[in-house]
């Protein structure tokens, strides 16, 4: 029998679970006052942080090269943007000449526009990868250009690999296994090198998130793909043995994160790499019996051997994000299926995430 995922009152991560958490539409009580450019906005990610920065009144700048109805999963999400009048989109790449127009201004950057798909990442597809990175160093151009205070890009627990030992602490080497590993920590060292540029205004956060999840996330992400097989009875491919551990995080909680790395504060030419992970450590197989007792359905797995490029189990050390953002996380790995699945129960629609998928992020 596999081993139980860790309990709910003894995170192993560096969390310092608090004895009153916020409920997870709670805002923080700190201002963010000033405008912030998010790009990726029609995005899982872009969508809801552009909401909850919104809601503390914060003016919004949202940048995707996606029209708003372009994504079912999130487009109903972005509907709700329009409700406020601080929301501007701008529908363009982010390496377009009005995206650096529009930096004029602005306060903060929040960079979280890449090509997100790890197996695709070999060969040809690469190419997708390689813009992001080029996407990146353009935007930060503008940003220093337009003397951007805050830059805050999304990296990944993928620039990770074998070196870290399966505890990911940001002052480890890394060794990214994947061609998506490389252009996320080429992504991150660019923000952090154009913030030590010599005469620097600009200061960067790079933010390693750790497997995500939520409503609105790419039904090709492995834990729509695990309520797909519940609800289907397909079995969901297996690649490894299911049994590396990795830590699981809840959108709320990389909200939570990015929009206390836009307010930390920082002085100009520094730089900060954090990760950010919920507070559970759970392999594949146990998330799956997860899914199957809170749908009420066996989740069937199929082994498919190794693939090249995918992550070693990666458990994420918080000590440095309670640290330097006072980060802690809120929303525990049943809870946040559990969410996860009422949302997609109140919308059973192929866009919800329960139609089958064969490829994984």
């Amino acid at each position: 029998m596999p081993a139980q995922p860790a309990s709910s009152s003894s995170p192993s991560n560096g969390a310092a679970l608090t004895s009153s958490w916020r409920r997870v539409d709670e805002p923080l009580t700190t201002p963010l006052p000033g405008t912030v450019l998010v790009t990726g906005v029609c995005g899982f990610i872009g969508s809801h942080l552009a909401l909850a920065l919104l809601k503390r009144g914060v003016a919004v700048v949202g940048v995707d090269a996606r029209p708003v109805n372009a994504c079912p999963l999130t487009s109903g999400q972005l509907r709700r943007l329009y409700d406020y009048s601080g929301f501007r989109l701008l529908t363009a790449k982010v390496a377009d000449p009005e995206v650096a127009n529009a930096l004029y201004g602005v306060d903060t950057v929040v960079h979280l526009a890449a090509a997100t798909d790890v197996a695709a990442s070999w060969g040809a597809g690469f190419s997708a990868h390689a813009t992001s990175v080029l996407e990146t160093q353009r935007l930060l151009d503008g940003c220093a250009s337009q003397q951007v205070p805050r830059v805050v890009v999304a990296s990944s627990s993928h620039v990770y690999g074998p070196a870290c030992g399966g505890i990911a602490r940001e002052d480890q080497p890394v060794e990214p296994t994947s061609p998506y590993g490389v252009s996320k920590l080429a992504a991150e060292r660019l923000a952090l090198a154009y913030a030590r540029r010599p005469g620097s205004t600009l200061n960067a956060v790079a933010l390693r998130f750790f497997t995500a999840f939520g409503p609105g996330c790419n039904p090709a992400m492995v834990v729509p793909r695990l309520f797909n097989a519940a609800c289907t009875g397909q079995a969901m491919p297996l690649f490894g043995d299911g049994n590396a551990l990795h830590t699981w995080t809840y959108v709320s909680d990389l909200v939570d994160a990015v929009i206390r790395a836009a307010e930390v504060p920082m002085r100009a030419g520094s730089t900060e790499v954090v990760n950010v992970a919920g507070a559970d450590q759970a392999s594949l197989i146990q998330v799956a019996d997860l899914v199957g007792e809170i749908t009420g359905r066996r989740v069937a797995l199929e082994p498919y051997g190794e693939r090249a490029g995918d992550a070693a189990g990666t458990r994420a050390d918080l000590t440095r994000a309670g640290r330097v953002l006072g980060f802690v996380p809120q929303v525990r790995l049943r809870e946040g299926l559990v969410r996860m699945w009422q949302h997609m129960s109140s919308d059973p629609s192929p866009s919800s995430g329960t139609s089958a998928s064969t490829s994984v992020v």
